[in-house]
This record gives C-alpha cells, structure tokens and sequence, in this order.
C-alpha cells in the first residue's frame, strides 16, 4: 500500500471518528479515565502514568464543548495528583495546576482541530451535493438545447460559434458538430451585425426577423430571438433561430385563398346589384318599344346593346352554399383569434372589448377567414364611429338558439342615423369605397347565415346569425331577418 493510500485509510478512519455520536464517545472515555485511574492506584512503584489522561481528554473533544473539556481536564488533574506517590504533598497544588494547563491545552488544541474538520467535511459535502446538481442542471439544460425543434446556438465576442445543437445543423444543412467554431456571418450575417453592434455590456434581448443562407447556399426566412449577456472573456449571445419559410408560404396561402373568396363574394354581389338594374332597363326598353317609332331609332337598338352587355357580366355568380363546402368552426377559437388580433388597436384606441357568454356554443358552419374578417370589419367601424365619445366600449354577446347561432355586436358610439342605408355600397361620406357592410353582410350570406341591423335605445348593434354546424347537408338559404324599425 502506497503513503498516498495510507494517508487516505487514515483520514477515512478520522472523519468516521468525528461523525461518532456523543453516546459512543462519552462512555468510551469514562471508561479510559476510570482504567487510568485503577492502574494507577494498583502501581505502587515511584512512577505516574497520569500523563494517559490525555487519551480521554483527546476523545472528549469529539462532543465537549471548552468549559466541560476544562472541567474534564481539572478532574483528570486531580485524580491524577490523587494517586500519583507522593500525592497532596508539597507543591501539590502547583502540578494540579500544571497537568491542567496541560489536559486543558490539549483538549481545546483538539476541539479546535475537530470542529475545524468538521467544517471542511460540511463544505466539501455541500460542494458535492452543489456540484451534483449543477451536473444535473447542465444535462437537463443540453438535453432541453439537443431536443429542441428550434436551432438554438451561442456565440463568443468575435461572432464564432459555441455551442450549436442539433437543429441548428439541420436548419444550415451542416453536418452535426461541424458548426463549432464558425463565424456566423456566414449564415445569418443579421446576427453577426447585432452582436458588434451592441455598445455596452449591459444584456440585453429582442427578436428580429432576417434572412439565412445555408451551407448549400438556399435562403431561407429567420426569426430570431436573441440575449447577450457579459462574461469574463467578452460579451457573448444567446439565440434561438426558426425557420419561417414555410410559416410565410402558409400565411400568403391562407391570405390568397381569403382574397379570392372576398373577391368571389364582392363580385357576385356586385353582379347582383347588376341583375337589378339590368331587369330594370329591361323594363324600360320593353315599354319603349311600345311607342310607334322609337323601335327603329338608334338609340332604343344601343339601349338593347348595352342592357346585353350588362347581362353578360352578371354571368359571374356566388357559389352556392352547396357548391362551396362550408367547414366547421368553432366560436371559441374564433373568438379567441378575434380578441388577439384586434387587442391591440382597441387598447391604442381606448377602447374597452368585451366579449360575454362564448365558452361552449356549438359550432357553426361557415368560413373561419371570412368570419374574422367581418369581426374585424365591424370592430374597425365601430371604432372610428365612437371618436370623440365616453366611454368606448365594444361589447360581443352569443347566443345559442335551436337552430341557429346570434351573435350581437354593439358598441357606445351615437348609433346609426339610417339603417336602412347601413348596407348599401358607395354611400356618401363613406371612407374608402364604403363597401364593407355590404360585403360583410355578403360574406355571411355565404355562409348561410344572415348580418343585420338592430335597434337599440344607444349605440349601434348589429347582428351575425349563423347555423349550427351539422354533419348532414347544410341549409342553403337564410331568411332575412333585417330590422329596419
């Protein structure tokens, strides 16, 4: 066994003595002062062997605090007077004294040393454990960075990569572990520019959107949230990095195909405003032709041509309910979409939303895109008709019939001078072309469902029906249930 092992065993045995309990120890000294003593008594030579005493103050010093170790030591200096061979004679209180100082000394030099140790063993336990944990915290944090679906990446003060997990290698199509090291300006130079661009070292964090290249040279759309924080070698940067390409293509999908049904619907709206006026001049050039003459001008054959061109441009028509599948939807989420999309401008506009009685109606059938786009076209109208008034409230109640859904919209503003007009297109005064109660109101009728005007003692309130959503064949018509009071 080498010195190294044995310092080790001997140290092993010392800390095991330390951590005995004061049950143990006590007992075990007792007992030594008490041998000490009756072999002392039974030596009748000139010889003392009080100076073993010091074995049980050593041991004492495991639990006793100073004042009992002193007492301790003044007993043992005493029993050690009492049955030394010349005892109490001359000078005897001079060498109880001295063999206190001595057995006091060494049981306090002990006591120091004991509680000393025991000291470290606590430190050198509490570091363990602290280690213990930092080591699980750091594996839960690289299996949390390595399972990420997002690219999630450090880097130093020079813009060169630290750390980068798995995902960030997929996303820049590299290798996994070939990104350590690189600068990242090869790939979202965005960042590089932020990290340089910072001019202190006080952290800081944002989000931004920017383009990547990857490795073989593909752009893609990045959005990136970012922190830097200080460190003895520098400022560095933490971030976590998506790829939104596919997200935008989603998006610009969704808003083409949202576009075309509103324009379908405006279209075929417009067509039948078309159809009306058409019949009308129908109308007329029938009972021209009446009058003896007017058949064979040229103005009554250009009225015919242009009462014809008119029919031919109502051949556009809406798709009927069955032609166009209505999906289901379901109000809670489109409450709830509706509520985070407009938040925003009503709280710049101070205005208070509320939304009454949503959770748990059923679902209605109909087109989610174009829904919210009625929602948010009678939040924008009822916004600009409560400027100037108190308090600005929007409030959204449902309600859930047997066969079919209401949902009134009312807001605090003056109300509606002429509801009649309300959803008449190109009304005067009207901002942009006027057209958005008339295709809102075209966009439910498409749905299956009704958009009307109700009285109300104030404000302005108006009212989106819909059907239930049902598995079977959906209603194709609607009867209009507008209140012209």
């Amino acid at each position: 066994m080498s010195f190294l092992q044995k310092n080790r065993s001997l140290q092993a045995i010392t800390d095991n003595l330390l951590e005995a309990p004061p049950r143990t120890v006590l007992p075990l000294a007792l007992a030594l002062v008490l041998a000490i003593a009756t072999l002392d008594h039974e030596i009748v030579t000139n010889i003392s062997i009080g100076l073993l005493y010091t074995i049980p103050i050593l041991i004492s010093a495991l639990c006793l605090n100073w004042w009992q170790l002193l007492l301790a030591s003044l007993a043992c200096a005493v029993l050690r007077e009492h049955f030394a061979p010349f005892s109490w004679e001359s000078h005897a209180v001079t060498r109880v004294l001295s063999a206190l100082a001595t057995f006091g000394g060494t049981g306090l030099l002990a006591a120091g040393l004991v509680r000393g140790r025991r000291m470290a063993l606590q430190y050198g336990r509490e570091l363990n454990e602290q280690n213990e944990r930092r080591v699980e915290a750091e594996n839960q944090v690289r299996m949390l960075v390595e399972s990420s679906p997002a690219a999630i990446i450090t880097l130093d003060a020079q813009g060169k990569v630290d750390l980068a997990n798995q995902a960030a290698h997929e996303m820049l199509e590299l290798p996994l572990g070939t990104l350590h090291g690189r600068s990242i300006s090869e790939y979202l130079p965005t960042v590089a520019n932020l990290l340089q661009a910072a001019d202190s070292d006080l952290p800081y964090r944002s989000a931004t959107n920017c383009r990547g290249r990857r490795a073989n040279g593909e752009t893609f759309l990045a959005c990136i949230w970012f922190a830097t924080y200080p460190t003895a070698a520098g400022r560095r940067m933490a971030a976590i990095i998506t790829d939104t390409s596919e997200d935008l293509r989603d998006w610009q999908e969704t808003s083409l195909q949202s576009l075309l049904r509103s324009s379908r619907v405006l279209v075929g709206s417009v067509s039948h405003e078309i159809r009306n006026m058409c019949a009308a001049i129908s109308v007329v050039h029938a009972n021209l032709g009446r009058i003896p003459g007017v058949a064979e001008t040229e103005d009554y054959a250009a009225l015919a041509t242009l009462a014809q061109a008119l029919a031919r441009l109502t051949t556009v028509e809406l798709q009927s309910v069955t032609e166009q599948p209505m999906e289901r939807v379901s109000l809670d989420h489109l409450l709830d979409e509706f509520r985070i999309v407009v938040s925003p401008s009503l709280e710049l506009a101070e205005v208070d939303l509320r939304i009454l009685d949503h959770e748990g109606m059923p679902p209605v059938q109909g087109d989610r895109h174009g829904l919210l786009q009625v929602l948010l076209n009678l939040s924008r109208n009822s916004t600009r008709a409560m400027e100037g008034c108190q308090p600005k409230r929007i409030t959204l109640q449902v309600e859930s019939g047997a066969d079919a859904v209401l949902m009134r919209f009312t807001d605090s503003g003056p109300g509606v001078a002429n509801p009649a007009k309300l959803f008449q297109p190109f009304q005067p005064g009207a901002e942009a072309v006027g057209l958005g109660l008339f295709v809102s109101r075209a966009i439910v009728r498409a749905c299956g469902g009704e958009l009307y005007h109700e009285p109300s003692a104030r404000g302005c309130t108006i009212c989106i029906r819909l059907i239930p959503f049902s598995t079977g064949e959906c209603q194709t018509e609607v009867r209009s249930t507008e209140i012209t009071a």
